[in-house]
């Protein structure tokens, strides 16, 4: 809309007409148009000079009207003193909840837990990817979040983000079978995997001594096994007390499985830690499909069976041969088996020289004391079978009986077992026919899958130490960060997708301390004027990435 101004007479008298006109284009023509909104001359004079001078007409505008004008103080700026009040989480809280909607993980919440618990579960899953802390942290951290300003800045105690805990540990299974059935895998591959992680103190009711992968033998572990598809989403977890052995997961876990996943059009890759042989004829009894290593122990010595029988295998980088009808395939490592002869040859070196401070070892009147010694030598740097040992038998100055090691390499045993090195062993009951070696092969390297959703979970979700005693809570807080897992994984699929190849919770937080929501506050009466998104140079280029990222969608939104 424009001013538009003409000359008239009026009683003899030159005139101006003043109108406000509206350009418009004809449908039916598509021609250009304009049609008068208001005539402008008989409005009061305070009026009709503010809409001449919105519209662009301050040059039709008389001295009366400049003066009407200046005396209602539409020139004078207010006196506003304004600060920066409370700053919340930006730009990478708001990606993840557009995720959280796009993907229906916000209405399942709500829907199995009550729209309190719900966005409750929903704001600690977002700070378990952006600020993993303690449950009673994020009682706090929550009113910082993006997600608190649109719920309306709801106000909830402690007791009620355990509540939710509780609400999530009794209704998982419903949440996870919805999600799946939302998101079905992809593909005939089911990855299973086992890790553990440690306690404060130790009350916790699952907590129990065991192998813990991360070292920590002087704490109180939790096992929990997860089950991952090609497409990298995470399907299940279960929990079990800590220190229970691998195997014994296994057969309970996979009939659970059976019937949810479809097993039985399925291949389920596992580690050689489960692959024991009442275990695996478990497995076979209930019909399904297996690919997984052989324990080292059996590995070895069945390697260095068929090194001795028909070394001409190990002249292939991949081969497979049936023994005892079981298929197995035969693999060379890339790398690992280069550094495995590396360090057989630095302990060779080291057992050498233990073998020489013992034979000139003073204390000497036991043969069987000399044996021991030197076999514990060789058990440390893992070559019994490199060494030869036997002892001569003579007398010293004061004619008491004395024992001298000798030792010599058996050169042949040592390149053999550098040979067998540089392979490994995977098993499987699918014939040829249905999966050929390489497939095979690469299935199992595809348990690296499962084993970066551990990696997630510890480094970036920081699901350890844990620091709940009940078995409830200890199993509502590994089934928080599964949620979390799920999430920062559907994301980076998003992402691969597009090419785009980034870790999702660092980009993230990079993006929440980049781009932020700040409240606008009136100094004189502490009552919030607006709230804004930060600008400038930073604040440009994460917008710029996320437009490149393709997580801009509609853009920030504006409150």
């Amino acid at each position: 809309m424009y001013i538009q101004c003409s000359t008239v007479k009026r009683k003899g008298k030159d005139g101006r007409n003043r109108k406000l006109v509206e350009s418009y284009r004809d449908p039916q023509t598509g021609k250009p148009r304009n049609r008068t909104v208001q005539k402008l001359e008989k409005l009061p004079i305070l009026e009709r000079s503010r809409l001449i001078l919105k519209h662009g007409g301050q040059k039709y505008l008389d001295a009366q009207e400049w003066k009407v004008l200046i005396d209602a103080g539409d020139f004078t700026q207010p006196d506003l003193s304004t600060c920066i009040g409370d700053s919340f989480r930006g730009a990478g809280n708001w990606v993840l909840l557009r995720y959280f909607k796009n993907t229906g993980l916000e209405s399942l919440l709500r829907q199995h837990l009550g729209t309190k618990s719900g966005n409750i579960l929903r704001d600690m899953v977002t700070l378990q990817i952006l600020d993993p802390d303690s449950k009673l942290g994020y009682v706090k951290k929550r009113q910082q979040t993006l997600n608190y300003v649109l719920d309306g800045k709801p106000s909830y105690k402690e007791d009620t983000f355990y509540q939710s805990l509780d609400l999530l540990e009794g209704r998982f299974e419903q949440i996870r079978n919805d999600l799946n059935k939302a998101h079905p895998p992809s593909g005939r591959l089911l990855l299973y995997d086992l890790s553990n992680s440690y306690f404060c103190g130790t009350k916790a009711e699952l907590g129990g001594y065991g192998d813990s992968k991360e070292k920590r033998h002087d704490r109180y572990i939790v096992s929990y096994g997860l089950v991952t598809c090609a497409d990298n989403l995470p399907l299940d977890i279960k929990v079990w007390k800590g220190g229970t052995a691998d195997v014994k997961t296994v057969a309970g876990t996979f009939a659970d499985w059976k019937q949810k996943y479809h097993s039985s059009s399925a291949i389920w890759v596992a580690d050689r830690s489960m692959s024991d042989e009442g275990t695996l004829e478990k497995v076979q009894d209930m019909g399904l499909s297996y690919i997984t290593g052989l324990p080292a122990a059996s590995q070895l010595a069945l390697l260095g069976q068929i090194h001795e029988g028909c070394p001409e295998l190990f002249d292939e980088t991949l081969t497979e041969f049936t023994q005892e009808n079981r298929r197995y395939i035969l693999c060379r490592h890339n790398q690992k088996g280069y550094r495995r002869e590396m360090q057989n040859y630095r302990n060779l070196r080291k057992v050498y020289e233990a073998l020489k401070k013992i034979q000139s070892s003073p204390q000497n009147y036991s043969k069987e004391k000399l044996y021991h010694r030197a076999m514990k030598v060789l058990e440390k740097h893992n070559q019994t079978h490199c060494w030869k040992l036997s002892f001569d038998a003579y007398q010293n100055d004061k004619g008491k009986e004395r024992y001298k090691l000798n030792f010599k390499l058996n050169r042949q045993q040592f390149r053999a077992q550098n040979i067998i090195g540089h392979y490994y062993l995977l098993q499987t009951n699918l014939p040829a026919k249905e999966l050929t070696s390489h497939e095979a092969k690469e299935y199992y390297k595809s348990l690296i899958k499962a084993e970066r959703c551990f990696r997630l979970a510890k480094s970036d979700l920081e699901i350890r130490p844990i620091r709940h005693r009940k078995a409830a809570r200890i199993r509502a807080h590994i089934y928080l960060n599964f949620l979390a897992i799920w999430l920062v994984k559907y994301i980076e699929k998003s992402w691969r997708g597009k090419g785009i190849h980034h870790e999702a919770p660092a980009k993230l937080r990079e993006w929440d301390q980049r781009m932020m929501l700040h409240e606008i506050i009136d100094k004189n009466n502490k009552q919030i004027i607006e709230l804004q998104w930060n600008q400038g140079t930073i604040a440009q280029e994460a917008l710029d990435e996320m437009r490149i990222f393709g997580e801009l969608g509609q853009g920030l939104p504006h409150l």
